[in-house]
């Protein structure tokens, strides 16, 4: 869909549901999705192909309160072609990231408990299979325990990373990372069985409102996994945030230290280390390999304790 095609289709979706636009701005969202921003007040997301299964994961979580609410849903038809759409409430506020500056340690301290509580609930949500794999799961529905299903990502993770052009001091780097990971998958035996995930959980999609704690946004990767993998992207903002000027070690000791169930975990850290491996891994791939001189210092610092250093700091 051209922009103005997609602006033509916002008009006529807000005529169908009586919405008069007065601000209507489109962003940019996750993936490079298109989404729109009606009124400061409505986010819309238009498809040309049908969004059941994103319409599903906004559903999971509606008992949920701070999260997005599906007001309407539908279709309008063009002479090239159907546009599906869902239509949601915008919540009030701005990241954690872009409002970093502006929050005093206590309201980050608040904020960790606040983010807290909220995993909480959203863990109390129970799957009957794992999803493993990042943002999109290259294992969905897996029938095996937890550990199983790390060891075959494992496989595929190897087996891909020997498609993608590497130095011969990354390929060195790479053989230690998957001795790692089999060396230390025993971390992986406790589960408590699948429980939902945001999967993308970190400060840009955490919001806050007059310095408080308001919702939480993105939900197109949430998955079902063990509840602790939900703080691999915590941990790896804490250690790389966006910004030098950002520091997000308080609000991180607060969320730790109020001990939400993702955090109650038998040897965390050596599991929190496997899922930063895996997840640096997965980018070098993802990107064919153009991002390896930036991650692959990263992979080296995972596994030589990088997760336990930030633990000890944090003292949690």
């Amino acid at each position: 869909m051209d922009s103005e095609m997609q602006m033509k289709d916002v008009q006529q979706i807000c005529v169908r549901h009586q919405i008069e636009v007065e601000d209507l701005q489109m962003v940019t969202g996750s993936f490079g999705k298109k989404i729109f921003l009606i009124n400061q007040e409505f986010l819309l997301r238009v498809s040309q192909n049908p969004m059941t299964h994103e319409l599903g994961k906004f559903k999971r979580v509606a008992a949920l309160a701070f999260v997005p609410r599906v007001i309407h849903t539908g279709t309008i038809m063009r002479e090239n072609g159907p546009i599906y759409y869902i239509l949601l409430n915008l919540l009030a506020g701005d990241d954690f990231v872009n409002l970093y500056q502006t929050t005093t340690k206590g309201q980050q301290r608040e904020l960790g408990v606040n983010t807290a509580e909220f995993l909480d609930r959203l863990h109390q949500l129970e799957g009957r299979k794992y999803d493993i794999g990042l943002y999109v799961p290259a294992l969905p529905d897996f029938p095996g325990s937890w550990r199983e299903g790390h060891q075959h990502y494992w496989d595929i993770l190897q087996q891909e990373s020997e498609t993608i052009p590497l130095s011969p001091d990354h390929d060195v780097v790479f053989e230690a990372v998957f001795r790692y990971l089999r060396a230390s998958m025993d971390a992986l035996d406790f589960q408590s069985g699948p429980r939902l995930l945001h999967n993308d959980f970190h400060p840009k999609n955490i919001l806050l409102h007059q310095g408080k704690f308001s919702g939480v946004i993105d939900w197109e990767c949430s998955q079902y996994g063990e509840a602790d993998f939900e703080l691999c992207h915590l941990i790896h903002w804490c250690l790389y945030p966006p910004d030098s000027t950002i520091d997000f070690r308080t609000f991180l000791q607060s969320l730790f230290r109020a001990s939400p169930l993702c955090t109650r975990v038998p040897d965390l850290a050596r599991r929190l280390a496997i899922y930063q491996v895996e997840h640096e891994i997965q980018q070098i791939i993802w990107s064919g390999g153009q991002a390896a001189s930036m991650r692959v210092p990263r992979l080296a610092r995972w596994m030589d304790g990088g997760v336990e250093e930030l633990m000890i700091e944090l003292a949690v």
